[in-house]
């Protein structure tokens, strides 16, 4: 997911960066599920609102990739 690869010096930290993946995968799918929801959706002030959750969504993603 980041392109690197660097070994966990403890266990604390091989947890914290399994929490962090599992973090990114749940947040990955509600992406996905607003993106599709944003493009089906007609009425513009919905989209506009989907679309500011979409954007809330994806900078979550990139703090918990920063964790990894």
């Amino acid at each position: 997911m980041t392109g690197r690869f660097a070994m966990a010096t403890s266990a604390d930290q091989a947890a914290a960066r399994r929490e962090a993946l599992r973090e990114c995968a749940r947040l990955d799918a509600e992406i996905a599920r607003l993106r599709k929801a944003a493009e089906k959706e007609r009425q513009v002030p919905r989209q506009v609102e989907l679309n500011l959750e979409l954007k809330r969504a994806e900078a979550a993603r990139a703090e918990v990739g920063k964790r990894l």
